[in-house]
């Protein structure tokens, strides 16, 4: 199990090497700078020491030797103020790089997330309605805010490993170079050492995957619950829905344990094990001997710094095992929403609506037993057109059929002769309103509801928009007008739908579809919007979904759809 996810760590490491080549190569670059700084510091301390204890008698040491030729050809002399300096020097490097890395950092990181939250959105907005309308809404907001979040984290942790590797690789060449056998002793009892902590990173990896998982349910349960709050609270259902909620969240929290006892199990052990890996290499230098005072002192020096920073490496990589499974969750739906994606979607003909829309011989099924079978209706052009029929008999699955939204197992939509597959699915869409059964306002202005940003939407053709719809007279009544920021909580059920109305009757469309557009409002009101509709058709055709008696009697032609078969009422 181990070997398979260290397999899919590669991957993740090379997922985002490809994708970010320049920006990752030069995060480990300044790291590695910064590590390469405070080595050039450790080794000046080699003739530093030489200088200051006067072992003139003694032999140098290899890298003494080295950092004199290399004062020499740089033709700096090695005084005691001169090689402090170089030392407080390679500090200052240190710190310059270690800042200019981390900085890089933090925007590839912002970039990285940004990168990630829109690739999912742009695909998911490409994908076909039936696998939009499967995936938990939760889900997808979880993966756009917290796990893309959490997999740029990952994503930093990887490369703050990468480059901790190649640190410890060139201490672990310095501590050979000082002392081949303590070099060599230090890197088996280090490899030992990291050996024997590997099953807490095994833990963080599990811990972190059981946290993506469970953060997942649980956010998806609460985007369910929020809409249907207020029924809750209002029938005192809140003791029923809270075990539930509660649960999911004991789980998280058992979750963010383990991650936790896993990440300080490790910290606890590493400083115990490096302390022990030095007192080791320090007994087999007393015992072999042989070593000058200046190596002595040094080689402990590097063997604290070098079993130091393989604590870090090792730490960083728990810490992208953990985050690992949030970037792997992420992928899976972006995954899933492209292989969901149309590849006709874009391209075929132009849609041109002059005569009629028909389905013939429609067969549609989400599973095994169809919705809809052998459905042959007509939607003559500049009519007013009801669907009804009981719940669940189909009538919403075909309206979503001459939107495009879904496909036929069998037979075929037609708009004026030429098959729906052969046209345009977007250009199709664009010439189409649509007013879904629940009647959604964004937290945002009038205006910006009605027009959902569209930018080339001037104010004149807004208010024709709303008149048309009926809604003119109450927004023009409010405090702020078109600028009114209203989610839809102070105005009326009839009001909404109207707002709603207009925002499909802003971009002129061929087509109108509502679905139950009156199922939630008084008869009077009913009224009022089925006189909008009327007043609508002619100039545009209008197909809605409704058992109203007054939408009924306001259409100009009626089908009532009745397990997945379509019955003719009256036609003027």
């Amino acid at each position: 199990h181990e070997r398979v996810l260290n397999l899919q760590t590669l991957r993740f490491v090379d997922h985002f090497v490809r994708a970010y080549p320049g920006r990752t190569v030069s995060m480990v670059a300044l790291l590695i700078l910064a590590g390469l700084a405070e080595g050039i510091g450790v080794v000046t301390l080699f003739p530093l020491l030489d200088l200051a204890l006067q072992e003139a008698s003694s032999p140098e040491s290899p890298l003494t030797r080295a950092a004199v030729f290399v004062l020499d050809v740089l033709n700096i002399e090695p005084t005691l103020a001169t090689l402090l300096g170089l030392i407080v020097l390679a500090m200052a490097l240190k710190g310059l790089f270690f800042w200019l890395a981390m900085r890089q950092v933090g925007y590839t990181m912002a970039e990285v997330a940004t990168d990630m939250r829109l690739e999912l959105i742009r695909t998911l907005m490409r994908a076909r309605w039936r696998h939009i309308a499967s995936q938990p809404s939760g889900a997808l907001a979880n993966a756009v805010g917290i796990e893309a979040m959490r997999a740029s984290w990952a994503y930093r942790d990887a490369c703050t490993v990468l480059a901790g590797s190649i640190q410890v690789a060139l201490y672990a060449i310095v501590v050979i170079l000082v002392s081949p056998r303590v070099g060599a002793l230090a890197l088996v009892v280090a490899g030992l050492v990291v050996f024997g902590l590997r099953r807490f990173i095994m833990q963080g990896r599990a811990a972190g995957e059981q946290q993506t998982a469970v953060l997942r349910s649980l956010t998806s349960k609460i985007a369910e619950l929020l809409p249907a709050i207020k029924p809750i609270k209002a029938m005192d259902r809140e003791r029923y829905v809270l075990p539930i909620l509660e649960a999911e969240t004991r789980s998280y929290n058992l979750a963010q344990r383990r991650t936790v006892q896993a990440i300080e199990y490790l910290r606890a052990f590493q400083e115990p094990l490096l302390v022990l890996v030095v007192a080791t290499v320090l007994y087999a230098m007393v015992a072999l001997g042989g070593e000058l005072l200046t190596v002595s002192l040094v080689l402990v020096l590097l063997l604290y710094r070098l079993m130091g920073r393989v604590n870090v490496v090792q730490a960083q990589y728990q810490a992208m095992a953990v985050g690992e499974s949030a970037f792997w969750s992420l992928r899976e739906q972006v995954e899933a929403a492209r292989s969901e994606i149309d590849s006709a979607e874009a391209g075929g003909r132009a849609p041109r609506f002059v005569d009629n829309i028909r389905l013939e011989g429609v067969l549609f099924s989400y599973s095994e037993a169809p919705v809809l079978s052998n459905v042959t209706l007509k939607v003559p052009h500049g009519r007013f057109v009801v669907l009804t029929g009981p719940s669940g008999a189909g009538k919403t699955t075909i309206v979503d059929l001459i939107a495009g939204l879904l496909t036929p197992n069998e037979g075929a939509v037609y708009v004026d002769d030429v098959p729906l597959s052969d046209i345009d699915g977007r250009a199709w869409r664009r010439s189409l309103g649509y007013v879904p059964q629940e009647t959604l306002l964004f937290h945002r202005s009038i205006l910006e509801n009605v027009t959902l940003g569209a930018p080339d939407v001037g104010r004149d053709e807004l208010e024709e928009s709303l008149r048309a719809a009926g809604a003119w007279s109450f927004v023009s009544s409010l405090p702020d007008g078109l600028d009114q920021t209203e989610r839809g909580s102070r105005l009326s059920g009839g009001q909404r739908q109207r707002i709603a109305i207009a925002r499909a009757l802003v971009g002129r469309p061929q087509l109108l579809i509502l679905d139950e557009p009156t199922s939630e409002l008084d008869p009077e009101t009913a009224r009022g919007i089925c006189d909008t509709l009327r007043a609508l058709s002619g100039s545009v055709t209008v197909v809605a979904i409704s058992h109203e008696p007054s939408m009924l009697e306001s259409a100009d032609l009626v089908y009532h759809i009745d397990a997945g078969k379509t019955k003719h009422l009256h036609q003027p």
